[in-house]
């Protein structure tokens, strides 16, 4: 009999340390109860990926490539950086952006300059290009 009430009673005990652990989550929970749940990750990762801030993977895990991709995405969007927090307004900012929009600028060849050393000063295609000179052949000596 002793030792049915000692399992029942370290059940018990065991019981109410789960219940104060499940109270302190849900507490922590509702702190902010709309931001980064694994759902608003996810999307938000896959948003990151569209506008090549994330090259990782998509996992719905706020890790430190999704932390480093929002501060990325913040960055080119010229918004100050701030503690990250998935939530949906961030989502509906990411999908309001351009495809390629953390993506640097190409830069495009400039009239004049070289398009690669010891190349023509002109690409050949513009308007006002001349053909390269080409030296005539000389005959040989015994046609002459």
């Amino acid at each position: 009999m002793k030792g049915c009430v000692w399992r029942a009673g370290r059940a018990t005990i065991v019981m109410s340390l789960c219940a104060l652990s499940t109270a302190a989550v849900a507490a922590s929970r509702m702190a902010d109860p709309l931001a980064n749940s694994p759902e608003q990750i996810r999307k938000a990762q896959v948003e990151l990926q569209r506008l090549d801030c994330l090259g990782g993977p998509i996992d719905g895990k706020l890790g430190n490539q999704t932390r480093l991709a929002v501060r990325k995405f913040w960055k080119t969007a010229g918004q100050p950086a701030v503690e990250v927090s998935i939530t949906d307004e961030l989502i509906s900012d990411l999908a309001d952006r351009g495809a390629g929009f953390c993506r640097p600028a190409r830069r495009f060849f400039a009239v004049g300059a070289p398009l690669r050393p010891g190349g023509p000063a002109v690409p050949p295609f513009m308007r006002g290009a001349r053909p390269p000179v080409v030296p005539a052949a000389q005959p040989p000596a015994s046609a002459r």
